[in-house]
Formats: structure tokens, C-alpha cells, sequence
């Protein structure tokens, strides 16, 4: 009987050691990069007479940013971010501070991102039909995200995300058909999005 209560002891504490070891805390203090995928919809629904295209932006927004995790809760980086509209008119970079946190220390945690920053137009222009748009002036950028991080190791991790992005055109320029100027307006873009990140801890 006693050999089979040490046998039963001795598995149980195999089958802790297995846990403990399947379980990876993520590298929390040091450098980190986040390579972000996301992609974003324009909430506008009437900017102005004018700005049809603004109102049906949908957009590929990549972004990169690096920083240093001075603890769990608290990382502070620098990024970019480019937004790719498909009609070119409001194409442009925005760079930004961010603030990171994370809550927990397990293999699984929430976490949020604050970014501040201006965008910077690239100056591409839309075709004129039946007006041509292109950003002349940058603006404010804005960014609030929440997700789900998950570990992959101690140094690699993924992460799933939703957000909201406001993007300011302090000067966008309409043209007409023969690339005259008709009108200069501020635009703000009000953008839902969704997306995924990798990141990278040392």
C-alpha cells in the first residue's frame, strides 16, 4: 500500500513539474518590437459635400514600433504606422509615442496600447471623379487599442486587437476633372479596426 501512495505522490508531482514547465511567462523588461497587421474601416458616413471617398475609406494599416518595457504594466516605444488607401487620396504615415501595458504575468493576458503622434501626408492624390482629393496638410493622429496577447516563448508572442484611429487632415485639396482646385478642407477620419501583432521581447 505504501508503494502505491509514493507511486501516486510521485506521479502527481511529474505531472506538476510538466505544468510548470509547459507554462511560459513572456519577457516583460527590456526592448521590445511589435509588428502590427491591422486593418481599418472609415466610421464617417458625411464629411462634406465633396469627400465621397473619405466616406468609403477602407484601409490596410501595417505599422512597426520598438521600445523598452520598463515593467510588467508599462512600456514606452516609438512607431509608424502607413496607412495604404486604395484610391490614393488619403495615403500617409503616421508616426507616434505609445504607451503599452500589460496586465498579467501569464502565458495568456489582455493588454492595451495609447499611441499620440501626427500623420504625415505622402502625396499621392485620387483620380478626379468627378473630383480629385489629396492631403496638403497632416494632422493629429490618434490611437486606442485593446487585445489579447498570447506567448509563444519567452521572447515571441501574438496578439489579436481591436481599435479606434483618428486621423487629421489639417488641408485636404479637391480638384476638379482638369486638376483645377475647387475647395481646401480639414478631414478627420474616424477608423474602426482590427488586426493582429507580433511581438518580440529581448
Amino acid at each position: 500500500m505504501k508503494k502505491i501512495v509514493l507511486a501516486i505522490v510521485a506521479m502527481a508531482s511529474l505531472c506538476g513539474v510538466a505544468q510548470e514547465q509547459r507554462h511560459i511567462e513572456f519577457r516583460w523588461h527590456g526592448v521590445y518590437a511589435a509588428a502590427d497587421a491591422s486593418y481599418g474601416i472609415n466610421l464617417n458616413r458625411s464629411v462634406d459635400d465633396f469627400d465621397t471617398i473619405a466616406n468609403v475609406l477602407n484601409a490596410f494599416m501595417p505599422g512597426l514600433s520598438v521600445g523598452y518595457n520598463i515593467r510588467k504594466e508599462t512600456g514606452v516605444g516609438v512607431g509608424f504606422n502607413y496607412v495604404a488607401d486604395p484610391t490614393g487620396a488619403y495615403t500617409q504615415l503616421p508616426v507616434f509615442a505609445e504607451l503599452r501595458s500589460h496586465f498579467l504575468r501569464s502565458q495568456l493576458t489582455p493588454y492595451a496600447v495609447l499611441q499620440v503622434g501626427y500623420t504625415f501626408p505622402l502625396g499621392t492624390s485620387s483620380e478626379p471623379d468627378p473630383v480629385g482629393c489629396q492631403i496638403e496638410e497632416g494632422g493629429l493622429y490618434f490611437g486606442l487599442e485593446a487585445g489579447v496577447r498570447y506567448a509563444l516563448s519567452r521572447n515571441l508572442a501574438v496578439a489579436g486587437h481591436v481599435g479606434y484611429r483618428l486621423l487629421q487632415s489639417n488641408n485636404v485639396l479637391r480638384t476638379d476633372v482638369e486638376r483645377r482646385p475647387i475647395l481646401d478642407t480639414p478631414v478627420n477620419l474616424h477608423m474602426l479596426t482590427f488586426g493582429a501583432t507580433f511581438y518580440y521581447s529581448n
